[in-house]
């Protein structure tokens, strides 16, 4: 984990690790469901809470609702009938029940008549009201003209339009089986306007996916992964009978996002991590001509090519090697020569690349990772044109706050903004790249400020999870007033309908519960727990079968993660006795006891295996000294604050004992503040003493009487920091802990 501080080839391999548990959980099916449930229907979120989201920089909702029976449609000047905005209007008017018409002229007589784009009876009617002149700015406002309901929509620009007519939809529900609108005036514009990506993953119905990113998230681009396979990325391209389905799938995209004109991408990731088997040849016109085959299919959709070289990049080809020497003049070569020959025929054709060195900070020119200059590489693709953006994600791997001098650094090496690419979420439930919908995420509100949001050409989250894209989305729209609590509540309402908010709420607190036995392979704390795993996993299933059909939407995921937690379950029966995690309980004992030179038989030795933290034991790596297993801490606000562990004494209770633990300091400016506490009574409690760059052993007194003989005994360590990441520092990590009597 890179917020760890692991060596650069293990951050590596952790994050592709993670990479891999998110793609399984987002095709995971769960066992629970049957063909007898009712269908979710994926398009009608977002439900009807009574407020539109992202949340209005101004708006005012009145308890009054205009009959939607007969609903006239008056176009403007700039808004043809034909125009995608409107089908987006039309298409939910009709979900809802209504029948609305285009009529001629604002003398049309229907009960509710909408007025979309420059109609001209604007200003007559509305007065002092209007589109905030801003970038996408947009004007929702219901009125009344004598005895008649008038919704007036309008935007600043093509998206302001866009994103008042999504708005009204919000409003859009149904009262004693007739279709309603709530009657609301609304001025708004995004405080970050342009930057706004949605990153899903591969997926067989790209129209929902396309029509989610558009009308529920307000993307300004789409980032789809489609032909990511490091394995064979040739072979999609080469078969025809694939590509033809390939390229019916980014035709059905560019279908509904171009005329939006909001921009996407698809994704080629043309290395397979191993020497020789699909490392790109920057040279080789076989290779050239496959990537323009895919990039011309795009263009030719209205889309764009994202090359993701990513970690894969290196080692090089032998024939980049030999061609080249470096994979900066290997990478520069062939992205230009990609982008000529594609941008010849279409012109305003984009690129989005992803180097190798795709994070960093100004500092010690970075040489040790791939064995090639991080500075120079980031300064010869910043030659590139324009049209190719670049991905950064930061100072780390997943990065949390960054700095305006950071910012500043890989711009000006790269010579443009970055598309900046969001490694991790701020909660933590086995992967950074997901959370359960209805949490607060903290991190959108503390982790960048205005001037990194205006130094960036886009904003692009790692991962599918629709929750979490609305929560980035309001808090991209509205950051001064984003509130983590109420925006993480309302997104799980859009998502679920407001009356399955307690029961989704519900389900989720019991998947949390589960936090502590991991994602990954059965704990050896699940092995010890088979029984209560078995009870939590029961009642998951109940639940997401008793469920309605809108919590088993897509968008919500519920579903996927019941069905790993049944998978989890079914792993962990077949094999009860976990030897590896016991094995490794007895490597890290064995560890211990020779560190600590300390009898066994007299001792007590707890190994992070033992502990729960809301958190399962990896494995970790620093400065490449492998810990087999550690457990660790985040901020008192985290979900993760403290970790405990029962006991029995192994010992007589004569007198005093001592309480030797092995840990790591987080290496932040100031040392993490913890508490350590026996049955309750503090052993320890300031900074801990423990060093930032090494593991080391401390001692700390325990007196008799805080021990109990004969009954279980708790040990807990607490971080006292005023925190809420789980990312980053401050934190604090175990090796191992052993109490054994005073010498």
């Amino acid at each position: 984990m890179a917020t760890f501080r692991a060596s650069q080839r293990n951050r590596m391999i952790l994050q592709r690790a993670f990479i891999l548990l998110a793609v399984f959980l987002l095709s995971s099916t769960p066992h629970a469901a049957s063909a007898a449930d009712a269908a979710p229907d994926d398009r009608a979120v977002p439900y009807y809470t009574g407020t539109v989201y992202p949340t209005p920089q101004q708006a005012q909702y009145r308890d009054e609702f205009l009959p939607l029976a007969s609903v006239g449609l008056l176009l403007g000047k700039d808004v043809k009938p034909e125009d995608p905005r409107v089908a987006v209007l039309v298409e939910r008017l009709r979900r809802n029940g209504a029948q609305p018409r285009v009529v001629a002229s604002a003398e049309d007589r229907s009960e509710t008549l909408i007025l979309v784009g420059e109609t001209g009876a604007h200003e007559a009617l509305l007065g002092k009201l209007a589109v905030p002149e801003k970038a996408e700015g947009c004007l929702l406002h219901c009125a009344k003209n004598g005895a008649q309901n008038v919704v007036f929509l309008k935007g600043h620009d093509f998206h302001g339009l866009l994103w008042a007519i999504t708005s009204f939809n919000q409003l859009i529900t149904t009262q004693n089986g007739q279709p309603v609108a709530r009657a609301a005036s609304i001025q708004d514009y995004p405080d970050f306007p342009g930057i706004r990506a949605y990153t899903p993953f591969k997926d067989d119905d790209q129209a929902n996916v396309a029509w989610f990113g558009a009308n529920v998230l307000r993307a300004n681009a789409v980032i789809y992964r489609q032909l990511r396979k490091p394995a064979d990325w040739r072979l999609p391209l080469r078969d025809e009978t694939q590509f033809n389905a390939w390229k019916a799938h980014i035709q059905k995209i560019g279908a509904q996002l171009t005329p939006l004109k909001i921009a996407w991408y698809d994704s080629i990731l043309p290395f397979s991590g191993h020497v020789g088997l699909g490392q790109v040849r920057s040279k080789s016109e076989e290779d050239f001509q496959l990537v323009v085959k895919a990039g011309l299919a795009l263009a030719e959709a209205g889309g764009s090519l994202c090359l993701l070289y990513d970690d894969y990049r290196f080692f090089l080809s032998p024939e980049d090697v030999r061609d080249f020497g470096t994979a900066r003049e290997a990478d520069v070569y062939f992205l230009n020569k990609v982008y000529a020959a594609i941008s010849a025929k279409y012109p305003h054709f984009r690129m989005l690349f992803c180097p190798p060195f795709y994070f960093g900070a100004a500092g010690p020119d970075d040489t040790t990772t791939y064995g090639e200059s991080r500075d120079a590489y980031l300064a010869a693709i910043g030659k590139l044109p324009k049209a190719i953006d670049i991905y950064w994600s930061g100072p780390r791997v997943k990065s949390t706050q960054v700095t305006a001098d950071q910012l500043g650094w890989f711009a000006g090496l790269a010579q443009r903004k970055p598309v900046f690419w969001q490694n991790a979420c701020g909660t933590y439930h086995g992967s950074p790249y997901y959370a359960y919908p209805g949490e607060p995420m903290k991190a959108w509100r503390d982790w960048y400020d205005g001037a990194f949001l205006r130094g960036i050409s886009l904003y692009a989250y790692n991962g599918e999870d629709p929750y979490i894209n609305m929560t980035i989305a309001d808090a991209l729209w509205n950051h001064r007033g984003y509130d983590p609590a109420a925006s993480g509540e309302m997104a799980a309402k859009k998502l679920a309908g407001p009356e399955n908010y307690p029961k989704l709420v519900e389900a989720f607190k019991a998947l949390e519960i589960m936090d502590d036995y991991g994602w990954f392979e059965p704990s050896a704390l699940a092995a010890r727990n088979v029984d209560l795993v078995r009870q939590q996993t029961e009642k998951l299933t109940a639940l997401y079968e008793a469920a309605p059909p809108a919590l088993k939407s897509r968008w919500l995921m519920l579903g996927t993660f019941v069905g790993y937690r049944q998978k989890y379950f079914e792993a962990l029966l077949k094999n009860p006795n976990l030897k590896e995690a016991t094995e490794v309980d007895a490597r890290v004992q064995e560890l211990a006891l020779k560190e600590t030179e300390t009898d066994a038989k007299a001792s007590v030795v707890l190994t992070p295996n033992q502990f729960t933290a809301g958190r399962e034991a990896r494995f970790y790596s620093w400065q490449d000294v492998p810990r087999r297993h550690v457990i660790w801490i985040n901020g008192a606000q985290s979900k993760a604050p403290s970790l405990q562990a029962t006991f029995q004494l192994a010992y007589p209770l004569r007198g005093d004992s001592e309480l030797i633990l092995a840990g790591l300091d987080d290496n932040a400016p100031a040392k993490c503040r913890i508490r350590i506490q026996m049955n309750g009574s503090t052993v320890f409690e300031g900074e801990n003493p423990f060093a930032p760059d090494r593991w080391s052993t401390q001692r700390f007194p325990v007196k008799g009487a805080m021990l109990r003989d004969g009954v279980p005994n708790t040990l807990r360590i607490e971080n006292l920091e005023a925190s809420d990441s789980m990312t980053g520092a401050p934190w604090f990590m175990l090796s191992y802990a052993v109490l054994r009597p005073t010498k």
